[in-house]
């Protein structure tokens, strides 16, 4: 079967066409029609102002909670999303920068919070014979005693631990002083009185003896 078609104006298969030329050879039900849809083009706008603002803000947020100037963090972030500048960086790739800043930031915030657990453990067992069972609990809960190896979650089961350990010891009694230099003090600051006292021993000691 041959159809062909010419003119501005026809009408195929119930639908209007602007054709100059149309064209139909030997078409039946084997064949396959295959409709193309192009694609959406890849955004390439550039960052707005406040995708800007929000990357530097994270930026300044990692260089003062860590050691390194905000310019080696861009350079990270460079290479992380294949751009060689921020102006280069686009809107599609924003939430990509975002979340790497984020991830780089958390892990900074716990590197810091376990830093002062370990502060807090070594301040909290300074005795030699409580240090000594910290580290046999950290070598047989976690595999390790070096305290600094351990995560966060780790290092507050051992403050959890430590705090029971101190509270089961129990508290020594107060040992009694009785040295000279304490019996020297006493007659230094009340003569006075051990002077009235030293008199009335000696007139009673002449009464009876």
């Amino acid at each position: 079967m041959t159809v062909n078609s010419t003119g501005e104006q026809n009408r195929l298969a119930g639908r209007d066409f602007n054709e100059n030329n149309i064209q139909i050879d030997q078409f039946d039900g084997r064949h396959t029609v295959n409709i193309a849809i192009p694609s959406e083009k890849e955004e390439k706008r550039p960052l707005v102002k406040a995708q800007r603002k929000e990357l530097n803000c994270l930026v300044t947020a990692i260089a003062e909670a860590g050691d390194n100037e905000a310019f080696v963090i861009w350079q990270k972030v460079h290479a992380e999303i294949g751009v060689t500048s921020i102006e280069d960086m686009t809107v599609n790739q924003y939430q990509a920068a975002l979340s790497f800043l984020q991830a780089m930031l958390e892990r900074l915030k716990e590197k810091d919070a376990s830093k002062a657990l370990v502060s807090l453990l070594l301040r909290n067992s300074e005795d030699s014979e409580l240090r000594q069972k910290l580290i046999r609990y950290c070598h047989v809960n976690f595999g390790t005693g070096r305290l600094n190896d351990l995560t966060r979650n780790q290092l507050q089961m051992c403050l959890s631990w430590l705090d029971q350990q101190t509270q089961d010891i129990p508290l020594s009694p107060p040992k009694d002083n009785h040295s000279p230099a304490n019996v020297t003090t006493l007659l230094r600051n009340h003569p006075k009185e051990f002077i009235v006292i030293f008199l009335i021993g000696f007139l009673l000691g002449s009464l009876f003896f």
